[in-house]
């Protein structure tokens, strides 16, 4: 025997291999297996075709009502969706300018001068761009 070359047994000869009686017996099994999915499905796909040709014209006519129905939910749910944002910002606003009252920085806090707060929050920003900026020595904008 050259290399390579598989020998040629017969059916006799091998060892769980298949016979007439087992493929017979698969056969039963498959079948009793797959007849009745395959009749689940066939039902499934007459009922859904059925109820699809009944419910056909009912869609077509109430088309416009179930168009309308779901563009006053769609825009109801728009409207809510900005009314949180709006709500949320104003929030966030009120927050900031109590932070910004208690902290003193718009207007001095709540009393004295309104504007002494801004201006002297301004000149710092102006000295801090001038330093970062390298002009450490320029008189302009120092008050």
């Amino acid at each position: 025997m050259a290399d390579g070359e598989v020998p040629i047994q017969r059916p006799s000869q091998r060892r769980g291999g298949l016979t007439t009686s087992s493929a017979l017996y698969a056969i039963l099994a498959g079948l009793a297996i797959s007849a009745p999915l395959l009749g689940m499905m066939g039902f499934s796909f007459l009922a859904s075709a059925t109820l699809l040709i009944v419910t056909s014209p009912l869609l077509i006519i109430f088309s416009p009502l179930l168009f309308l129905a779901g563009a006053v939910v769609t825009l109801s749910l728009v409207g809510f969706a900005v009314a949180v944002g709006m709500a949320v910002a104003g929030m966030s606003a009120v927050g900031w300018t109590i932070k910004s009252l208690i902290r003193g920085r718009a207007g001095g806090g709540l009393s004295g001068d309104p504007m002494k707060g801004l201006v002297d929050q301004g000149r710092e920003w102006a000295g801090y761009l001038q330093t970062k900026a390298g002009h450490h020595e320029n008189p302009v904008n120092r008050g």
